[in-house]
């Protein structure tokens, strides 16, 4: 045993390219501790350095592959812009004619009583705009104001999941100001939030793929059952998330068919948002602001969910499709395993593999 009485010098085993000559001197020596702080940060600057270079190069040994995947999206938006064109613009076309004649109908019955076409004109303008706004003044109609406390429960729910329909929004200079800071700074702990219970709900998927690999093992291999997994929260996802909801809708708006309403979800939980459909858009809608309140609780459990779905989707290989742009770490680091300074070997407790890591002495 040799003793030190410096406080400040330390023991640390020497790796295998400290040695000479094939033996290590000494077996065991001792350094400073300021010496080693130094050795450290210069080895981690070096790998530091090394990183960068390995980034640089994956980046770059896939740029054709980015140009590729750039060009399929191109494409793909053609595709989408020209079969929405043939699907939709027929009806629009229709629809625009019947109302440019219901228009001139009007005009001539209003400029026969006296009233100037300008008029007229701001007449239909304003109607228009309150549409837009979701404004509604009907005869014999009582309805709630859209200002009410369950529509902004519900706007503000539509903020802080990024949906946002846009049929009622702020028309004041404060509402906008304070539409941005609430959203600064609602927006990161909402989705901060929303990633802690996916967390939470990922320990049961969990289980329930423990229990399917138990099981099933000895039938299928880990790919096949791993799918299996995937298709089982797939299937529980669609059920209690879009097709029950759906026929609540249903039974809720009574304009809506069931396509409107599983439209509506999945517009809605994807984050779409389009807001051509929205839970109790009708002014005389009873419990206005409590189906609102409830719709923007199924909002937020929903969005659970299907980052519950996106999770596990991409725990997946087959799915992991940046694989295809970019090269995994695997790949350089087998190419580098022996050329970035001390290694440690870690031993996972769950399954038993090791594997290893880049770690550095810390005294």
């Amino acid at each position: 045993m040799i003793e030190h009485s410096h406080p400040q010098i330390i023991m640390k085993e020497f790796p295998e390219r400290h040695k000479v000559n094939g033996t290590l001197n000494g077996g065991v020596c001792a350094i400073s501790k300021h010496s080693l702080e130094r050795n450290m940060g210069l080895e981690i600057f070096s790998l530091h350095n090394k990183v960068l270079t390995e980034m640089e190069g994956r980046m770059r040994d896939t740029n054709g592959r980015l140009y590729i995947g750039a060009l399929v999206m191109l494409i793909y938006l053609l595709i989408g812009a020209i079969v929405f064109v043939r699907l939709e613009y027929p009806l629009e076309r229709i629809e625009r004619e019947t109302h440019w004649e219901y228009r001139e109908q009007w005009t001539r019955r209003l400029l026969a009583v006296g009233i100037e076409e300008s008029e007229i004109d701001r007449l239909f303008a304003d109607i228009r705009d309150a549409v837009l706004n979701g404004i509604w003044v009907e005869k014999n109609v009582t309805s709630t104001p859209n200002w009410s406390f369950g529509q902004a429960f519900f706007f503000a729910g539509t903020l802080i999941s990024t949906v946002g329909y846009g049929r009622v929004s702020p028309r004041t200079e404060h509402g906008k100001l304070f539409t941005i800071v609430y959203c600064v700074i609602g927006i990161p702990l909402t989705l901060a939030l929303l990633s802690a219970i996916v967390v939470r709900l990922k320990r049961p998927s969990q289980l329930l793929r423990g229990v399917l690999n138990r099981r099933l093992a000895h039938i299928f291999h880990a790919g096949q059952i791993q799918m299996f997994h995937l298709l089982i929260v797939c299937l529980l996802l669609l059920v209690f998330v879009f097709i029950i909801p759906s026929w609540i809708f249903t039974k809720i708006e009574s304009e809506w068919t069931f396509l409107d309403a599983f439209y509506y979800c999945f517009v809605s939980l994807t984050t779409i948002g389009l807001g051509n459909y929205e839970p109790g858009d009708s002014p005389d809608q009873e419990y206005r602001s409590v189906y609102k309140i409830i719709a923007t609780v199924y909002l937020l459990v929903g969005l659970c969910c299907m980052m519950l779905f996106l999770a596990t989707l991409y725990e997946m290989p087959q799915f992991e499709l940046t694989r295809f742009f970019l090269k995994t770490e695997e790949d350089t680091r087998m190419v580098n395993e022996n050329e970035i300074g001390p290694k440690y070997s870690q031993i996972s407790e769950e399954d038993g593999t090791q594997s290893y890591e880049n770690r550095f002495y810390q005294p």
